[in-house]
């Protein structure tokens, strides 16, 4: 599809238009029992278009531009008897400019993922029962169109999930996310980094319930993380449905606790130049030493809220492209071997709001929970829940780590940068 033909056939018809192509290259190596199950290759492309007139907003996607010619005519008249759109000002109207993305990626590239997967098998078997996991490498040309701005920016990157089982079928898991060639030497040294985790398992147990200390994997605590940022959307906000809500300026996490939105760290594989609308992207501090310092704009929240877009259009809802949490100065060992009574918790899933205006939720652990007594791990434990509020947790954080880890797993986790993490007092009940 070529992004220009479909401009043409839609701004003729209303007052803005604005496409999106994303031409998508993925493969996927997924194993599980010692060996590859499934080897997949997909080559996409999708437009996003978006119609505004008359007051009116409408969205299609395509995915062959031969269905152009009718679908144009379909959401024309969709769009006439839409009610009026008093959220959309207009796209972003000023002619921008945008940064030159950096790309180390050459020896990323190289990677076989057959004989990547092989090798890690074959490194980890020895000493589990069994593992699996999943490779990915991605490649992304994303283009926009609008009356006002056009661009083209590119990203390649490697991600990498793996989770190892013992003898009793307790699982450990790791994730890898980079688009740098600096971090090959990371993504090699998951074999050894997954059987350093598989080895402080011991003395399985159901979990008791109670208040603890818990300190947070990257992995984990990227989950929390992910819930979290994409409430500053000022869209999530003047839903009613975020924490955010009517707290700009307010201390809602400790002096050392800091979460940005940064699309310019390229190093990550959801950075970018410019957002769907066409305006420059730029890293957000969204809290700012424990205070709420700026919810996340498109061009028409901003105008709203009066303020300056942060560019992250969604062009009906802004949304975060990748976090980064501050890391700390403390060492991951000194944190574990200073606990006196306490929790290590390394992953977590389905995590459900109560309340989403005080961030009330529960969340369950899993592929690791280590009991640590007087600095070191005594039980590995599962059947339990984390209930608390986002709100208290960040309030209670007590230590970061120096080191920080590039994740991502599934949908429970977007991409982001995270420290080690240690919170006072987090509540623990029962899953089962």
């Amino acid at each position: 599809m070529e992004i220009e033909t479909i401009y043409k056939r839609v701004e003729r018809n209303v007052d803005q238009a604005a496409v999106k192509l994303i031409r998508s290259k993925i493969t996927q190596i997924r194993f599980s029992n010692n060996s590859i199950d499934i080897s997949n290759e997909w080559n996409e492309e999708l437009a996003s278009v978006f119609l505004a007139k008359n007051g009116r907003t409408f969205i299609f996607e395509l995915k062959n531009e031969k269905d152009l010619e009718k679908i144009v005519p379909v959401s024309i008249s969709a769009i006439d008897k839409l009610e009026k759109n008093d959220d959309f000002v207009s796209l972003n109207d000023k002619k921008n400019t945008y940064r030159k993305k950096r790309m180390r990626d050459e020896k990323l590239r190289e990677i076989g993922g057959h004989e990547f997967v092989n090798s890690f098998i074959d490194e980890v078997k020895p000493f589990v029962k069994r593992v699996g996991g999943v490779f990915y490498k991605k490649e992304i040309e994303d283009s926009i169109l609008t009356p006002f701005n056009s661009g083209t920016q590119k990203q390649f990157g490697v991600e990498f999930v793996s989770r190892a089982f013992d003898e009793n079928d307790y699982p450990v898991q790791l994730s890898i996310a980079t688009s740098t060639d600096e971090e090959l030497p990371e993504l090699l040294k998951q074999g050894e980094e997954v059987l350093d985790l598989a080895k402080k398992i011991r003395n399985v147990k159901e979990g008791v319930e109670g208040k603890y200390n818990v300190i947070f994997s990257p992995l984990c605590f990227a989950s929390l993380v992910s819930y979290t940022i994409p409430m500053a959307s000022a869209f999530q906000i003047d839903s009613g449905m975020s924490m955010f809500t009517n707290r700009m300026g307010e201390r809602i996490g400790k002096s050392s606790f800091t979460v940005y939105d940064d699309p310019s760290d390229d190093s990550m594989f959801n950075s970018g130049a410019f957002d769907d609308e066409g305006s420059p992207t730029k890293k957000t501090p969204v809290i700012e030493k424990g205070v709420v310092k700026n919810f996340l704009h498109n061009f028409s929240t901003a105008k709203k809220y009066e303020v300056e877009t942060t560019g992250n259009a969604g062009i009906v809802s802004p949304s975060p492209w990748q976090l980064s949490v501050e890391p700390g100065n403390e060492e991951v060992e000194d944190m574990i071997s200073s606990m006196r009574k306490g929790l290590f918790i390394n992953n977590t899933w389905y995590t459900r709001f109560q309340d989403y205006r005080e961030g009330v939720l529960s969340t369950i652990p899993r592929d690791g929970i280590f009991l640590i007594e007087n600095g070191e791990i005594k039980e590995s434990w599962g059947g339990i829940r984390i209930s608390d509020s986002l709100l208290n947790m960040y309030k209670n954080i007590e230590g970061l780590s120096r080191e920080t880890k590039k994740v991502k797993w599934w949908d429970e986790t977007m991409h982001t940068k995270s420290p080690f993490v240690e919170v006072g007092d987090v509540n623990i009940s029962r899953s089962k």
